[in-house]
């Protein structure tokens, strides 16, 4: 049974779009609806139609099927690299969390439908704000138009080096999430080593306990100072994705 060249042609957009909608942290959320994900797929797929080259063809159904799976394989593969961008910044609000000690407090997070930390969910947030701020949701919906020029539809090929860069955007995210959590890292060093000393002076003194309301104050207040200087870093993270997005395109084509 053939289908019909624009059927086609739609069908294949609307997986791609739809692949790629799944992985972003704002949507992948068990809150968002699975219809609201495939209604937001279907319009911005309707919005796309015209502009990408009509390089697809009519296929039989068993054609179709594999031509839909190469379509979800290359989304989730533009998914995943945003996703590394949001996932180094958890990583931060992880290594803060866990050196503050208020890793061990955790509550159910309804957007990450996990069970996360205060400094966490602060991170989480602080993503979710700049990506906005910065016009970043702009810079996926061109990458993603631009996808399909680069792309064509139905076609594509897997080259070698392309999972050493998926490997590679994999390993950015503790790089980058040390960089963003960097001041309130090296302040709570410093804090351990005095409290280490005092612990050798005054041995009659529970570190544990005196230190760790102090960790926490300090950590809140360097957090606060350092937002000034890691806002504009998350920010030129997420510019960067469509430079990501784009390489990954180049390896795919």
């Amino acid at each position: 049974m053939e289908i019909g060249f624009l059927n086609t042609k739609f069908v294949l957009i609307f997986f791609r779009v739809l692949a790629i909608l799944w992985l972003i942290p704002l949507l992948s959320s068990r809150t968002v609806s699975t219809v609201f994900k495939a209604g937001f797929a279907l319009i911005l797929s309707l919005a796309i139609f015209e502009h990408v080259p009509t390089a697809a063809r009519n296929y039989d159904s068993s054609p179709l099927l594999v031509a839909v799976f190469k379509e979800v394989f290359i989304g989730m593969s533009i998914g995943f690299v945003v996703r590394m961008a949001f996932s180094a910044i958890y990583a931060a609000g992880d290594v803060i969390a866990l050196q503050t000690g208020l890793s061990f407090a955790r509550f159910m997070d309804p957007s990450m439908m996990a069970q996360v930390s205060v400094i966490e969910s602060f991170k989480n947030l602080l993503a979710i704000i700049v990506f906005f701020t910065v016009d970043a949701h702009h810079l996926l919906i061109r990458a993603l138009s631009k996808s399909f020029d680069e792309i064509p539809l139905g076609v594509f090929f897997i080259k070698p080096p392309l999972f050493g860069f998926l490997v590679e955007i994999a390993g950015r995210i503790f790089a980058l999430g040390l960089k963003i959590g960097a001041p309130v890292i090296f302040v709570l060093m410093l804090v351990e080593i005095i409290l280490g000393l005092l612990a050798r002076m005054v041995p009659q003194m529970n570190i544990f306990i005196e230190g760790l309301p102090l960790k926490i104050l300090v950590s809140f207040v360097i957090l606060s100072f350092s937002l000034s200087f890691a806002v504009p870093y998350i920010g030129s993270i997420f510019l960067g994705v469509e430079r990501d997005v784009l390489r990954l395109m180049r390896l795919l084509s």
